[in-house]
């Protein structure tokens, strides 16, 4: 027997019975306290029929109420309404339809249950005393719905480009063709150029030669992700001799293999760039070799010394003259050709020995093998003296080159003729030309 809820308290009056039995009870209805009507339907025969007889079995939790059966003594089909009296109203009770044959069968009905309507006036009257002022139930608010966004999708405006190594590129901008995207990411940035993770765009200035490098972009938004490829080729630029160099001035040597260049020789260069005339704020100055103080003019420079002659070594000449103590820019021509900022570079220097060579057959217009031949001296041609494209006075210019390294030759130091080509050694206490030159 099921427990007496509130459920079956405010719903007395019907009660459904949806066995497929012959004897069904239809509805229970309170006539009093302690009386009910039951309607039942009989789909047996009168023929089949002996009597019907309802049974209450009472909710043996309330203990001391007694079963009630009552006996109707008719043969009908159909509908059939019958009292039963005598109920109590504290209790609940379980009713069941039988219907004897005259086989001496007896056929039940489902068993439906009841309480009478006192019993929820009973409840109703121990209700709390607050029980007609509660509190708002506090529902969860409901989580937002929302169409769900759609995967990204995009193309870039360009998926792949080639530009020389400090020129400006052109990038990609995105073309978003799905779901709004939330951020954009790249594998990697090339350098010298910014990435935007809002709008997606690649722009800047590449500054590392670089062969074809594919970059992978990605879109992203709550839905997923989409990628694309970006391929950038960065070139090194290709000089030729009397083409403008990057340091402002004239490119004057190109080698046909790279050669050792910087400070330690540990760099590799291709281009030799003469600064431009009027460097110095006018013509060329005349300085000498080094500065009068500490015996500069008259003992060879210190380790790593300054006797190298090759085509690259003059920077490394210059920073050990440079590292004499008292040499100074208006007395040192490797100082002053050290102190020149051309288009804000540091790396200006002296040329050695073979590189004033190169300058000197350029300056006087020597062309062919006699020019990119490094072992031909400057002979011959016609120097451009005085010419705005170079400037070259036709007198005497310093290398950063010693002549030797014993102890009768310590004050002597290479120079060269720009007038006739020759290669003239000079004393350090000479005044010489000085033009800078710079390695790239």
């Amino acid at each position: 027997m099921v427990v007496l809820s509130l459920s079956n308290l405010l719903y007395p009056t019907t009660t459904a019975n949806t066995a497929p039995n012959p004897i069904e009870i239809i509805s229970i209805t309170e006539s009093s306290s302690t009386s009910v009507e039951i309607l039942f339907n009989s789909n047996l025969s009168k023929k089949q029929l002996s009597y019907f007889v309802i049974n209450a079995a009472v909710d043996p939790s309330v203990g001391m109420p007694k079963n009630i059966k009552k006996t109707i003594k008719i043969k009908a089909s159909g509908l059939i309404t019958a009292e039963i009296k005598n109920l109590n109203p504290k209790a609940s009770y379980e009713f069941i339809v039988s219907a004897k044959t005259n086989k001496a069968k007896m056929i039940n009905s489902a068993a439906v249950e009841y309480s009478p309507l006192s019993n929820l006036m009973d409840l109703l009257s121990n209700l709390p005393a607050d029980w007609g002022n509660p509190k708002p139930i506090q529902l969860p608010t409901p989580a937002p719905t929302s169409t769900p966004i759609a995967a990204p999708a995009f193309t870039l405006s360009s998926t792949t480009e080639s530009r020389t190594v400090n020129t400006a590129a052109t990038g990609f901008t995105i073309n978003s063709t799905g779901g709004a995207i939330a951020s954009f990411a790249i594998n990697a940035t090339p350098p010298g150029m910014s990435f935007n993770t809002t709008t997606g765009a690649l722009t800047g200035t590449p500054n590392t030669v670089a062969a074809a490098t594919n970059y992978t972009i990605t879109a992203t938004n709550a839905s997923g992700n989409a990628t694309r490829t970006f391929t950038l080729t960065v070139t090194a630029v290709v000089y030729t001799v009397g083409q403008a160099g990057p340091g402002g001035g004239t490119v004057f040597y190109v080698a046909t293999t790279a050669f050792s260049c910087g400070p330690t020789l540990t760099a590799t260069c291709t281009y030799l760039e003469a600064a431009p005339s009027g460097w110095n704020t006018g013509a060329d100055p005349s300085l000498t070799w080094a500065t009068n103080v500490n015996n500069n003019r008259t003992t060879t420079v210190p380790a790593p010394g300054a006797i190298q002659t090759a085509i690259g070594t003059g920077y490394q000449n210059s920073n050990a003259i440079v590292a004499q103590t008292g040499n100074v820019a208006a007395s040192s021509a490797a100082v002053a050709a050290r102190a020149y900022r051309g288009n804000s570079l540091t790396d200006w220097y002296l040329p050695s020995r073979d590189e004033l060579n190169q300058m000197c057959k350029w300056a006087r217009g020597i062309t062919g093998d006699a020019l990119t031949t490094l072992t031909t001296v400057c002979t011959g041609g016609t120097s451009n003296s005085g010419s705005s494209a170079t400037g070259f006075v036709d007198n005497r210019y310093w290398s950063s080159t010693e002549f030797a390294r014993n102890s009768s030759e310590e004050n002597i130091a290479r120079g060269q003729n720009f007038d006739g080509g020759s290669q003239d050694d000079g004393e350090k206490s000479d005044i010489f030309f000085v033009r800078p030159v710079r390695a790239f």
